[in-house]
């Protein structure tokens, strides 16, 4: 049985192999030169490669060929294979798949989407067979959880496998795990003396869990009479996954004599640092820097998790750093903002109906910030345009929109400038035809923003390296596949299909960051640290889920059916090697994690985060060894401010208080939004900020909709008596309400299913509310209706005088939806409002506890406003009935004709409530309550309301409203929410 050596992770496994190599051979000797030395990654061979000149001096001589594994397997089906077929982008293997499934009669252009995603994972129960060197089984049973046509594949798996192969062979193409089968059956085949010219002495250091294809390959050196070395990293005795693949070789290990080790083999320095923020993990990881790195292998910091990686980048940057930086990991295109424009490009384009474009997407579009930098020849930016765009499309509140209405609601002097937009960013994506045509729509994107990239270019931090390393990727990745291949232009894709390609595309591809790997600090990826050896680790994400990672799941790939098929499964093995090999391999070694229980914010909303079972493991072992454990925690230093009662009221700010009520009419809303909320009342009426509109059907939409119906149906009627049931035509009714309902565009402002029933209830509603009317009045609960007012404005002059000893008049208004007299027997003079809500009711018992006993509070304070508040019900339900019934009340001799007993009353008009359309502020039936009413009016509420104006004036904030439901839809919640828990 042949042997192979162990390598201790901290004696430095490859300077260890270094010296063993040059001991033992001449580097003048040209045979050295077919020496081929192979390791599992690039990463490797390379450090290999500068400890061989380094410990040479730089002296010219006769170097291994130092290989990685996949290098290694490339060569070898060259030298192998007759007819060698070129590796294809792997995205040709799902076509090539898919083909195979039609000449089989299965139609998957029927559900391209479908078949295209288990297409990629049914290639990789292909690759898995091809890694084990064996033909896939028709799987009998499979999982009842699989859709119907995946079942289907699985049942017929060797037919679809043995096809699809065949194709691959006949279109001439290649990939990885198809080269890797097919050395091991060339070696099978020919055997080894085929490469004695090329290879005199193979050396394979550091794998470990081999494939049985990379197994195959191995024996087939390892049994010739071609001279073959194995080396693992390991201590003694070596761990259970090591003793595996080395009783897998038929080998038996020793340590290698410890004269070659680089150093004395001992125990790294490990401290841990728990944090509760990805920033202060970063923070760590430079604190933790030397001003100078001389050599790569001297510090790394290792990423398990690429978001880590611009945050970390952006602190070194901040820290002005001269250090020289590599970064090995492969950053993923769906992080990039320019990327994330295409995707959006390519939804708005999938999501279209019709000629019509989802107006939020648009806006997404029409706001992403690579235009927002835009300037353009006639001096105006893209940012103002964009802006303009922006409002028109809030105030039209459209959920979708067409390129053409765009234009026709644009000023002028902007209409080129966005005709062309929409060109490249919209119609270009509308008419491809071809695989060319794709490429065509990225290129004329990027040529639309070149200004904006080019300037961004310029740069030399990390955003710029990342956009030019992207573009490079989108160049050399994606574009040829549109522009070059002729295997996707002869399936002649549709546009949806074309489009889905790209998508899969763009969230898939990763970008390489250029740089030279032998130099400076070097940032890696976790497995890209195999077989290296640093002084000192900082190891970032060391959480659960994070490290080891928490494995994607292919459904056609579960432990379950890898058993059924002999395909191997690896639990944690690997990962616990790995990992203990490099805490073993560096001298110094700082672990950092995220501990936090639920966080609420920041790039891992939602997450629970606890330290690794790594962390457990080694302050496990700390423990039994009695060692102490070092440890670190580090939290942001958070000053819990106190929540702020309101917005302190200068004297600048009540001088502007007094011109606004000499000056303006006082509405109902004035007043009303002063009770809900001080500080809205501030930003509203003080500051005089916009309250921003959304897209689609708008809050008052649909109440505008409601009183504009009613006033152009009872506007005639208005001074007049009439019946309903002798005015009420149901066919006229509902041509009006067809009319008012095209006027509003609801169809354009809510979703389809939404708009039918919306307009369905809104119809019936008005119909039913006129047939209660007219039940009314066929009972003779109503003898008849004077219509009085129809949006009648009322007004009244109010005397004001402050405790600041100031005084003025003042104009308070309103304007009343409905004002009508009824004969019910007795006169009820009734001021009404029309409501959508059907649940939408006055407080009546508050009414009356008001009329009846209240008192108003000492204090123009917090407390003090509150109570006033809460008179008039929850969410001030009866303010706005109580104010227009005493704005009505002081005038009401202009209604008020004869001296007879008549009532007067305030409601609501709810006709989508058709139990309850009408509902009213009093409902008493004493005359003495009535009495008692109208005395409310005539004294005891100007004391209210000059109550309330002493408080804007005189209480010293603006304070917050009682209850937080009701900021649930405010405008102005981000402002308030600075004010209220930040600012003083």
């Amino acid at each position: 049985m042949q042997k192979a050596y162990l390598i201790p992770p901290s004696s430095n496994f490859l300077k260890t192999l270094t010296n063993f190599f040059l001991y033992s051979k001449n580097l003048k000797n040209p045979e050295t030169s077919k020496i081929w030395i192979v390791f599992p990654t690039k990463r490797a061979s390379l450090f290999f490669k500068h400890y061989l000149k380094i410990k040479t001096n730089n002296h010219a001589g006769f170097l291994p060929r130092v290989l990685s594994f996949e290098e290694f397997v490339n060569n070898l089906y060259i030298l192998l294979t007759e007819k060698p077929f070129p590796q294809a982008p792997e995205i040709l293997k799902l076509f090539v798949f898919l083909e195979a499934l039609e000449s089989r009669g299965i139609p998957w252009q029927k559900d391209f989407s479908k078949f295209f995603n288990w297409g990629l994972k049914f290639l990789e129960v292909f690759e898995e067979f091809e890694k084990e060197l064996r033909l896939p089984e028709n799987l009998l049973y499979p999982p009842e959880t699989l859709p119907k046509e995946a079942k289907k594949l699985f049942e017929e798996l060797k037919e679809n496998y043995q096809i699809f192969s065949s194709l691959v062979e006949k279109k001439g193409i290649s990939y990885f795990s198809y080269r890797l089968k097919k050395t091991a059956e060339a070696l099978k085949k020919k055997g080894v003396k085929f490469l004695e010219r090329e290879i005199k002495e193979l050396w394979i250091a550091g794998f470990v869990a081999l494939r049985k294809a990379e197994l195959e390959i191995f024996k087939s050196f390892k049994n010739s009479s071609l001279k073959t070395l194995f080396f693992f990293e390991a201590d003694e005795p070596p761990p259970e996954i090591i003793l595996k693949t080395v009783n897998s070789l038929e080998l038996y290990v020793e340590t290698l004599l410890e004269k070659f080790f680089e150093k004395k083999p001992s125990k790294p320095e490990v401290s841990f640092c728990e944090v509760s923020d990805l920033h202060l993990e970063v923070e760590k990881a430079v604190e933790f820097l030397p001003e100078e790195v001389k050599s790569p292998d001297e510090i790394a910091i290792v990423i398990p998790d690429a978001r880590t990686l611009f945050p970390l980048l952006f602190s070194l940057e901040e820290k002005d750093t001269l250090l020289e930086i590599n970064v090995t990991l492969q950053y993923p295109f769906s992080r990039i903002l320019l990327n994330n424009l295409f995707l959006l490009l390519i939804k708005t384009q999938r999501e279209k109906e019709k000629a019509l474009y989802s107006a939020q997407d648009y806006l997404k579009i029409v706001k992403h910030p690579f235009l927002q930098l835009l300037r353009f020849e006639t001096g105006i930016s893209w940012g103002f345009i964009a802006k303009e765009m922006e409002n028109i499309l809030r105030q039209k509140g459209y959920l979708r929109i067409s390129l053409k209405e765009i234009l026709n609601f644009l000023p002028e002097a902007y209409q080129d400038v966005v005709a062309h937009f929409h060109t490249v960013f919209f119609e270009n994506w509308e008419t491809i035809r071809i695989p060319f045509d794709v490429a065509r729509c990225i290129e004329e994107v990027l040529n639309f923003i070149s200004p904006v990239l080019e300037k961004l270019k310029e740069s030399e931090n990390w955003q710029s390296i990342l956009l030019r390393n992207y573009l490079y990727a989108l160049e050399t990745k994606i574009l040829p596949l549109f522009e070059e291949e002729t295997y996707i232009e002869e399936k002649k894709f549709d546009a949806e299909m074309l489009l889905e390609v790209l998508e899969y595309l763009l969230k898939q591809e990763t970008i390489p960051f250029a740089g030279d790997p032998l130099k400076g600090l070097q940032i890696m990826g976790f497995l890209e640290t195999r077989l290296l050896s640093f002084k000192k680790l900082i190891i970032l994400d060391v959480n659960e889920g994070v490290l080891p990672p928490s494995p994607e799941i292919n459904p056609l790939l579960t432990d379950e059916i890898k058993n059924y098929l002999g395909i191997p499964v690896y639990k944690n093995e690997l990962w616990d090697y790995y990992f203990e090999r490099l805490i073993k391999s560096a001298e110094e070694v700082c672990l950092c994690y995220i501990f936090l229980e639920k966080s609420k914010s920041g790039e891992f909303a939602g997450e629970f985060k606890e330290p690794s079972r790594f962390v457990q493991k080694l302050k496990w072992e700390l423990e039994k060894e009695k060692k102490e454990i070092r440890e670190e925690r580090k939290s942001f230093e958070v000053t819990i401010l106190q929540k702020q009662e309101g917005i302190s009221k200068s004297e600048d700010v009540k001088k502007q208080l007094k011109k606004i009520l000499k000056n303006q009419l006082i509405s109902r809303s004035f007043i009303e939004t002063y009770l809900g909320c001080g500080v809205k009342f501030f930003f509203k009426y003080v500051l005089k900020l916009k309250e921003a509109e959304k897209i689609g059907l708008g809050t008052a939409d649909v109440g505008n909709f409601l009183h504009d119906f009613f006033e152009n149906f009872l506007k005639p009627f208005e001074g007049k008596r009439l019946l309903f049931k002798e005015v009420y035509k149901e066919k006229e009714v509902l041509n009006k309400l067809q009319n008012f309902w095209e006027k509003y565009e609801f169809e354009r402002k809510i979703d389809a299913l939404s708009h039918f029933f919306s307009k369905k209830i809104a119809f019936e509603s008005i119909k039913r509310y006129f047939k209660y009317l007219i039940l009314l009045e066929e009972r003779g609960s109503v003898k008849n209706t004077e219509i009085m007012g129809i949006e009648k404005e009322l007004k009244n002059s109010f005397f004001f005088k402050s405790e600041d000893g100031s005084s003025f008049k003042l104009i308070l208004t309103g304007k009343a939806d409905y004002i009508i007299k009824r004969d019910e027997g007795l006169e009820k003079y009734l001021i009404l409002d029309f409501k959508s809500n059907p649940f939408t009711n006055p407080a009546s018992q508050i009414a009356m506890s008001t009329v009846n006993k209240y008192k108003l509070p000492d204090e123009y304070d917090q407390k003090g406003i509150y109570e006033v508040s809460q008179l008039f019900g929850k969410n001030l339900t009866n303010f706005q009935l109580i104010f227009y019934y005493y704005l009505f009340y002081f005038q009401k001799e202009r209604f008020i004709k004869n001296k007879k007993e008549y009532i007067i009353n305030a409601g609501f008009i709810t006709p989508s409530d058709f139990k309850k359309p009408e509902k009213f502020l009093f409902n008493v039936r004493k005359r003495g309550d009535w009495t008692k009413i109208y005395n409310f009016f005539e004294k005891e509420f100007p004391k209210i309301l000059t109550w309330i104006l002493n408080h804007l004036l005189l209480s010293k904030e603006f304070y917050f409203a009682q209850s937080e439901d009701t900021c649930k839809y405010c405008p102005y919640q981000a402002p308030c929410k600075n004010y209220k828990y930040l600012l003083k």
